[in-house]
């Protein structure tokens, strides 16, 4: 029976029809669509969810072009959240793809009275979409299929963890170890340590950070409140990034406006060991502003400005019963006595900042950044070496300035056209470095008190194509092929002075200079193609790939080495379940990577009477390269709980090291042997707890790192399986300067809502009353011992003194406490974060000081302040 609805008839009597109507079955098709649509969405508010979706299927696949707009979006929510509430997960993805095509600018807030587990579902959505295609393999991939061992933090995860800069961050991440250096702060990755981080290249959106000159990039100079993700990568990766990504990858993914709209502002403020000295030299402080601006699902921009100085922590180094003090000593002669007066701060920082932004529309992505550092050294490794205290020493001569800005804009020109399935991305950038840093007289073989100043100019083209169907077969199983070119010129024009009777006077650098600062170019190129197969769906993953890299100094392919001019790599990636990758106990990664180390100094090098001081190296110093084979076991052992063991062993070719104040190479090739090992236990995860109704949520990790180190017997050109026969090797450890061991564990947990009466809930009702949640979280790492060889050592009482000859000794093991708790309101959060909560004394093994060792940083007390303009 048919019945025809006029538009005269009342709507409330329309409604009780179709009440009527819907006990029968389907609703009348004759009734005007305006109608249909207001009895589709009474039905859902009734809870009668099939018969209202069954209306709205039909009038979508029958009716959805000839409505207006207005129509056309209320359609499409009720399908949305009908189906949701039916729990008909797919079909709501299906329409929320077709929400996105009609309305790519649509939120979560456009759809009305919608519950939180549907909002989060929403958000879900519209982030995956949003997501950009900046990863550590060069293309969006789960992070199971990724051929490398990543760690992945968030920014949730920063804040959860309550890290104060990058070095937080990466010394919790398993293989990594904070390294002492007086020019700035440093790590080692996998028992390989060096003068600076030149050994382990930085990200920005894809772009390269590091300058040519020394390759340096201080993790101080990151910004946390920009980051959206940060990718570790651990082992070599030159087969797609060059020489500079020996021992890892840092790839930072910033912060975009194509989520939501946001304004923030954030404090953080502290001061090392105590507040006795207020002083606004020796107080820590981090102001940062960030603005986003939502122009739509493919569009948007974003800003970030940090404002920071640090006093660093305070070092007492009166007290020679916890802070030693050794002479300077030369050919056993005393050049300055150790000066047991005054006071010392541990990474100290003047006035810097950090102003990041970026635009983005569907593939356009812009992205600059500037940012400034000025690191006022320290004692290195317990020397005196300095003859005053005073400011003027501090701004004048003990200090290291740093500035760098860069322009990168990245675009797909094969975007709207009929190529779209694949990906042409031409990436353009320009950079400028800008140095001024000074050496102490007698610090790592300068005679005298010299300076380093000039500036970097650098022009990047990059160009890579890539396609998931190119090299697909018959069978549909999914492929990834890429294929780049890249090549950048270096112009750089740097000034190096000497004092001479209290007068800097302009000294050669060495056998590259016709005359003492002129300027030149370096010109470098690299090619690069990678093909990912799946040999079976999702399940089983070959990658191969190899870089071929040109320096018009150290790589012209006069010779043709393995690892040095090219770089291959290849993996095999296993998942053991076919249908769920996120609930699998067992999943394999067996991979193979190759990377060359071109040290920023191997062609300034020169002899004993030419060039800068803290760059010479003997005439035939040749680049170190690494072999590295890794075989990875991962996988969940519950909903809760998952677990990684990564088992590796690397070889490594003509390795750099110091030797009486030159760099030359090992004559024998290093095999290093070690593994990691993760594990994590979530109460709830993460986004189960967001729409959970659960009071309390807390998770534990911990990770346990293990290295060892063994030299070849003689200097023949091994291969990479001769790392598996032990009658080539050494059997005894040799590793120095990194900790042989290296333990982290931690536990965070977030409180919400409770009527409970216990001594928790009453917890939870404290932070429920005065705030929306509570955070809190403790940290512990434990630092395994060092072993160093020096003739400077601390007898059995901790007292310094100085032998003829060199020793060999270990620096003690050390166990640091970290401890943070933040309240959070609507708009505004209020936290405490304490780093070495006990003021725990301990060494760092350094390698460019006569001593070996430099001391830790002490305690240092933070106030963490935030402000959002606009409600989350």
């Amino acid at each position: 029976m048919k019945f025809t609805v006029h538009k005269h008839i009342p709507l409330t009597a329309l409604l009780i029809f179709s009440a009527v109507l819907c006990c029968f079955g389907q609703l009348e098709r004759t009734i005007p669509i305006e109608a249909q649509i207001q009895i589709c969405n009474t039905l859902f508010h009734d809870n009668k969810f099939e018969e209202g979706l069954e209306n709205v299927q039909y009038i979508h696949q029958n009716y959805f072009d000839t409505l207006n707009q207005k129509n056309q979006a209320q359609i499409l929510e009720l399908g949305i959240k009908l189906s949701f509430a039916l729990d008909l997960r797919k079909l709501t993805m299906e329409y929320l793809g077709y929400y996105y095509e009609f309305s790519p600018s649509f939120t979560a807030q456009d759809l009305s009275q919608i519950t939180p587990q549907l909002e989060y579902f929403v958000e879900e959505y519209i982030a995956s979409k949003n997501e950009q295609s900046i990863y550590v393999n060069k293309h969006p991939q789960n992070i199971d299929l990724v051929p490398a061992t990543v760690t992945v933090y968030t920014q949730s995860d920063i804040e959860q963890l309550g890290v104060r800069d990058l070095l937080d961050l990466i010394r919790m991440t398993p293989g990594f170890a904070e390294l002492g250096d007086n020019n700035e702060r440093v790590f080692g990755t996998r028992g390989t340590s060096s003068t600076t981080l030149q050994d382990v290249l930085f990200l920005i959106n894809g772009h390269r950070i590091t300058d040519v000159l020394t390759t340096t990039t201080a993790p101080d100079w990151i910004s946390l409140n920009y980051i959206d993700q940060i990718e570790i990568v651990r082992g070599p990766g030159s087969a797609l990034y060059g020489g500079n990504a020996f021992g890892g990858v840092v790839n930072i993914v910033t912060k975009t406006g194509r989520k939501k709209d946001f304004n923030n502002l954030s404090v953080n403020a502290g001061n090392g060991t105590s507040f006795q000295n207020l002083g606004k030299e020796f107080n820590s402080f981090d102001i940062n502003y960030e603005w986003a601006k939502r122009l739509g699902n493919i569009e948007g921009i974003y800003l970030s400005a940090t404002y920071r100085q640090s006093g660093g922590s305070q070092i007492d180094y009166a007290k020679t019963r916890q802070k030693a003090i050794l002479d300077d000593v030369d050919n056993n002669t005393v050049l300055r006595p150790a000066d047991l007066a005054g006071k010392e701060y541990i990474n100290r920082y003047g006035p810097g900042y950090n102003l990041l932004l970026h635009y983005s529309r569907k593939t356009l992505q812009i992205t600059a950044n500037a940012q400034s550092s000025s690191f006022i050294y320290s004692r290195p490794s317990s020397l005196n070496l300095w003859y005053s205290q005073d400011q003027d020493s501090l701004r004048r001569l003990r200090r290291r300035v740093d500035k760098r800005e860069f322009v990168q804009v990245e675009y797909d020109l094969l975007d709207a056209t009929k190529f779209s399935h694949n990906e042409l991305k031409l990436k353009l950038s320009a950079d400028h470095f800008h140095k001024d840093f000074y050496s102490n007289a007698f610090s790592f073989g300068v005679a005298q008190n010299a300076r380093l100043v000039g500036d970097e100019y650098r022009g990047t083209i990059n160009l890579e194509f890539s396609s998931n169907d190119l090299f697909n077969n018959k069978n549909d199983r999914k492929g990834h092929f890429l294929f780049g070119v890249e090549t950048l010129v270096n112009n750089w024009f740097y000034s190096y002075y000497t004092e001479s009777n209290d007068k800097f006077e302009l000294q050669s650098f060495g056998d590259q200079f016709s005359q003492p600062g002129s300027s030149r170019n370096e010109y470098i190129a690299a090619a690069y193609i990678q093909n990912e197969h799946h040999f079976i769906q999702d399940r089983l993953i070959a990658t191969m790939g190899i870089r071929f890299n040109y320096h018009n100094e150290y790589s012209t392919f006069d010779t043709f080495k393995w690892g040095e001019q090219y770089s291959p790599r290849a993996a095999l990636v296993f998942v053991t379940s076919p249908k769920s990758r996120l609930h699998t106990p067992f999943k394999f990664k067996l991979m193979y990577n190759s990377a060359f180390f071109p040290p920023p100094f191997l062609y300034r090098r020169s002899t004993t009477t030419q060039g800068i001081d803290q760059f010479k190296g003997i005439d035939n110093l040749r680049p170190q390269s690494i072999e590295s084979g890794e075989l990875v076991l991962f996988g969940d052992i519950s909903p809760r709980v998952s677990y990684s063991l990564q088992r590796y062993i690397n070889k490594i070719n003509q390795f750099i090291f110091r030797k009486d104040d030159l760099y030359q190479n090992e004559p024998t090739q290093r095999r290093i042997a070690g593994f990691d090992l993760e594990i994590k236990y979530k109460r709830i995860p993460e986004k189960e707890f967001k729409k959970s109704e659960k009071k309390v949520n807390w998770s534990v990790f911990g990770s346990y790192s293990s290295v060892k180190q063994n030299n070849f017997k003689n200097s023949d050109n091994h291969k990479y399986f001769d790392v598996f026969n032990s009658a080539l090797y050494h059997p005894s450890d040799s590793l120095s300067l990194f900790p042989k061991s290296y333990l982290n564990l931690g536990v965070n947990g977030v409180l919400k809502k409770s009527s409970s009466t216990s001594i928790v809930g009453k917890l939870h009702n404290f932070s429920t009353y005065y705030a929306k949640a509570l955070d809190f979280g403790v940290n512990a790492q434990f630092i395994g011992s060092s072993s160093i060889d020096s003739q400077y050592f601390l007898d059995s009482s901790g007292l310094p003194g100085f032998s003829a000859t060199s020793n060999s000794q270990d620096l003690p093991a050390s166990i640091v406490v970290n401890a943070q708790i933040k309240l959070h309101w609507e708009r505004f959060s209020l936290g405490a974060s304490v780093f070495n909560l006990a003021d725990k004394k301990y060494f760092l093994p350094s390698v460019i000081a006569k001593t070996q060792r430099q001391y830790g940083e002490g305690r240092m007390v933070y106030i963490n302040l935030k402000y959002k303009f606009t409600k989350s």
